[in-house]
């Protein structure tokens, strides 16, 4: 279906299912579609009430004696205004309330279908903005190797700001010690990093800064949350740990291997209509490098940002020097 223009998909699969046509598979298609878009589901929405309201109206119009009387009428519905109005509504009304029990059967019921949902809302192109809470700092939390730094990464990510778009694109805000504001971003063809007033450093290179904390094998793994999705899907066992809240489920993630990176325990707030991650906990994560013991990611917003926001010149006064880097 990848190759298919998904409204015409919405429509043939609805009317299949509506009338009781569908097979499994599509069925299935049909479930994927409404959990990947808000779009797919009014428009399900919409058909459904269309269908209750043409099931309602077949005996009083096309099987009526007199169906051109009947129709007719359709067309002068201020001199029946009150009958009219409840001989539509009642009918789709219901036909949405059948809707709605439609959708909520469509919503995954196994945890690793639901982390699939999180992943494909993950992948859309949407902008999102995350604060992270240092949870657990954990001990010498402030120490630091002279091969890190004066301040790692790591070490400084309580009250941090994450944007998130497209693969690549992302901005990193911390407040470091000494009162310096440190950015680290990337706008999907090259990363960049600053410090207070300092230069710009600019690389070609998407991992070169921040790679302590972007990288898979870092010090703070999964705050590339798009490409972690992925290694929770394949390196640890997903369960539910609570789904009795309509606007909020949650799952979690044990690591599988003592032996893999990141953190040991994951827990992934969602909403289950479109999959957004509002809430994502990292527990036990390795502390080889510094580093804190476990913290939170919190959706904070997904207003849109400028289209420029992840390049760094979005982020900076004109005129600031900059020192290119491999």
């Amino acid at each position: 279906m990848s190759e298919i223009d998904p409204i015409p998909a919405i429509d043939d699969l609805s009317l299949r299912i509506l009338h009781d046509l569908a097979d499994d598979d599509e069925r299935a298609e049909l479930a994927r579609l409404l959990a990947t878009s808000p779009d797919n589901r009014r428009r399900f929405l919409d058909h459904a009430a269309l269908h209750g309201m043409l099931a309602r109206e077949a005996k009083a119009g096309a099987m009526a004696e007199n169906p051109h009387a009947f129709f007719g009428s359709l067309e002068k519905v201020s001199v029946r205004k009150t009958s009219r109005l409840s001989g539509f509504w009642l009918p789709a009304a219901a036909a949405v309330i059948v809707a709605c029990i439609a959708i909520l059967t469509f919503m995954p019921t196994n945890a690793m279908a639901a982390l699939d949902r999180i992943i494909a809302a993950m992948n859309e192109a949407r902008d999102r903005s995350y604060t992270i809470e240092v949870i657990n700092a954990g001990p010498d939390s402030g120490a630091s190797r002279s091969d890190r730094g004066r301040f790692p990464p790591a070490n400084h990510l309580d009250g941090a700001t994450l944007w998130l778009r497209g693969p690549g694109e992302f901005v990193l805000r911390q407040t470091l010690p000494n009162g310096e504001t440190r950015i680290i971003g990337g706008d999907g063809t090259q990363s960049w990093s600053m410090k207070g007033d300092g230069p710009v450093r600019v690389s070609p290179d998407l991992n070169r800064f921040g790679r302590a904390i972007f990288d898979p094998n870092g010090e703070v793994a999964f705050l590339d949350l798009r490409t972690q999705l992925d290694q929770l899907r394949r390196l640890y066992q997903i369960e539910w740990l609570d789904r009795s809240s309509r606007e909020t489920w949650k799952l979690r993630g044990l690591r599988r291997s003592h032996e893999q990176g990141g953190p040991r325990e994951i827990e992934l707030w969602f909403s289950p209509d479109n999959g957004l991650i509002q809430r994502m906990i990292l527990n036990q994560l390795p502390r080889g490098n510094g580093g804190p013991v476990s913290i939170a990611i919190i959706l904070r917003s997904t207003e849109p940002l400028a289209p420029d926001y992840f390049q760094h010149t979005s982020h900076h006064e004109p005129g600031r020097t900059l020192l290119a880097e491999p």
